[in-house]
C-alpha cells in the first residue's frame, strides 16, 4: 500500500474529488505546508481537548526548554470555539508550560504561535477530523508505551466511525494504522490485543510505565482470571519480565511415574501353572529345501528396520513465521495473504526457504506446523 495523508484523504471525500491527491517519495519527506495562517494567541484563550489521549509530563524539562529558547517555536494546532475561546488538538504539553510559566510570572510567554483549523458543519465529521488532528499532529512527540496502545486503539475507533458514514479508504484498516503510525500490522495487532484483553489492573501499570509492551502483549494471551491471579503475583514480586510471563502460559506437564518392577513371583507361578508345550513337528521336508520364513516374523523384521519419521514440533512466533522443517524465519503474513484465517481454506503454504508445505494458525502470534501426511499436500 502506497504512502497517503489521513487528513488529505478526509477533505478529498468532503470536496468529493474521486481519488486523494497522490504523494511523491520526495514530497513525503519535506514539511508540510500549513493550509491555515499562524497568529499568536493567549494561553488562556486556549481549551485543552477532551479527546486529548497523550499523556502530559516532563512539563519542567519543558519549561527550561522553552526558556532556553526563547519561546515556543513550534505551532499548536486549534480549533475555534464559541467566546473566543479555541480548543488545543496539538500542542497541551507546550500549553501547560507556558501558563505555569505565566503563572510564575513571566508574561513574555502568554502568547503562543497557533494554526487555525476551519469547523465544519458537519457535527459527526468535525468530531472525526478532530481525532484524526489529534493522532496525526502528535506523530512526532515521544510516546509512552501506552500512549502508542490508546494511539492506535482510538485510530481504529476513528477510521471505524469514517467508514460507518460511507467513507472510503484505500485499504485495510488495519495496514492504514499501520502506515499512519510507521509501525508493523503485527505490530498493531499486538496493541489491540493489549487493548482488547489486557486487565485494567495491568493497564493501569502499563500507564505509570512500570510495564513494557511486551510483557503486558504476553499477559493479554491469559484469561482473565488467570490474569488476575498473575497480578497478585506481579505486585508480590514487584515486577514481571517476559520470561517471567511465557512461563506462565506454558503448560505445566505432570510427569508420569515409571512402572513398579515387576515381581518375578507371578512369572514362575504362571510358569508352574501353564501346561507344558508339546514338542514341535518332526521336519518331513526333503534335504536341501529350505524353511520358507514366517510371514509374522518377515513383518516383525521389516517394522525394526524401518526408520521412524522425524518428528517436527510446531513453532510459535509474535513478529513472523518460523518453518517447522528448517527453523528458518519467513514472513507468515505475506505468505497468506495477510488473512486472518491463516492456510484454513487455501490449504499449506511452501516455505520460502526450504520449499516445504507449511500450515499457518493466525492468532496473537504465528503457529507454523507440519501438515497432515507429512510433506505431501
Amino acid at each position: 500500500m502506497g504512502k497517503f495523508n489521513l487528513m488529505d484523504l478526509l477533505n478529498t471525500q468532503q470536496s468529493g474529488q474521486a481519488e486523494p491527491p497522490q504523494v511523491s517519495e520526495r514530497e513525503e519527506t519535506q514539511p508540510r505546508k500549513p493550509a491555515y495562517k499562524i497568529v499568536a494567541l493567549s494561553v488562556f484563550d486556549l481549551v485543552p481537548s477532551e479527546g486529548n489521549f497523550y499523556s502530559i509530563a516532563e512539563i519542567e524539562k519543558l519549561k527550561r526548554d522553552i526558556e532556553l529558547a526563547g519561546g515556543v517555536k513550534q505551532n499548536l494546532t486549534v480549533i475555534p470555539l464559541d467566546g473566543g475561546k479555541y480548543k488545543v488538538l496539538a500542542g497541551h504539553r507546550r500549553r501547560r508550560a507556558c501558563l505555569e510559566l505565566v503563572q510564575e510570572g513571566k508574561p513574555e510567554y502568554e502568547y503562543v504561535p497557533c494554526g487555525i483549523e476551519p469547523r465544519q458543519q458537519d457535527k459527526e465529521m468535525q468530531e472525526i477530523r478532530e481525532e484524526l488532528l489529534i493522532i496525526t499532529t502528535n506523530s512526532q512527540r515521544d510516546k509512552t508505551d501506552w500512549d502508542r496502545v490508546q494511539e492506535a486503539q482510538h485510530l481504529h475507533d476513528v477510521l471505524r466511525r469514517y467508514k460507518a458514514r460511507g467513507g472510503k479508504l484505500p485499504g485495510r484498516v488495519r495496514e492504514i494504522i499501520a502506515d499512519t503510525l510507521n509501525t508493523s500490522t503485527t505490530q498493531v495487532g499486538r496493541l489491540g490485543a493489549i487493548s482488547k484483553n489486557l486487565i485494567p489492573e495491568f493497564q493501569e501499570e502499563m500507564r505509570e510505565k512500570r510495564l513494557g509492551i511486551s510483557a503486558a502483549y504476553e499477559l493479554s494471551g491469559l484469561p482473565e482470571e488467570q490474569q488476575k491471579q498473575a497480578f497478585t503475583e506481579y505486585r508480590e514480586k514487584g515486577g514481571f519480565t517476559v520470561d517471567d510471563v511465557k512461563q506462565r502460559k506454558e503448560p505445566k506437564g505432570t510427569a508420569t511415574p515409571p512402572p513398579p518392577p515387576e515381581s518375578p513371583a507371578p512369572r514362575a507361578q504362571a510358569a508352574r501353572q501353564a501346561p507344558a508345550s508339546p514338542p514341535p513337528p518332526p521336519d518331513e521336508r526333503p534335504a536341501g529345501v529350505e524353511k520358507p520364513p514366517c510371514p509374522a516374523a518377515a513383518e516383525s523384521t521389516e517394522r525394526e528396520n524401518t526408520p521412524e519419521p522425524e518428528k517436527y514440533p510446531e513453532t510459535r512466533c509474535v513478529d513472523e513465521g518460523i518453518c517447522p522443517y528448517c527453523k528458518e524465519r519467513f514472513n507468515a503474513a505475506q505468505a497468506v495473504n495477510y488473512s486472518t484465517q491463516g492456510t484454513q481454506g487455501i490449504g499449506p503454504v511452501d516455505c520460502p526457504h526450504c520449499g516445504r508445505p507449511i500450515n499457518i494458525f493466525c492468532s496473537v502470534e504465528y503457529l507454523c506446523s507440519v501438515p497432515e501426511g507429512g510433506e505431501t499436500k
